[in-house]
């Protein structure tokens, strides 16, 4: 939200897919998320082994 108040509308979009998982049809991404696609994930790491796997779905609320 910081970066869209700045305006910085490239950024913000680029944090916002980050959260929200890699598009459908993307198999390569999908593969790395490792988690489903349809959950909003609490983490998404960003440190070697691990870039880009999703964490901890279903424990955001997202479910509900």
């Amino acid at each position: 939200m910081a970066f869209a108040t700045l305006k910085d509308v490239e950024r913000a979009w680029e944090l916002f897919s980050m959260l929200t998982g890699p598009p459908w049809g993307k198999a390569r991404q999908i593969e790395v998320y490792k988690v489903e696609p349809y959950v909003m994930s609490a983490d998404v790491y960003g440190a070697p082994p691990h870039s880009g796997r999703g964490g901890w779905t279903w424990y955001t609320g997202a479910a509900g």
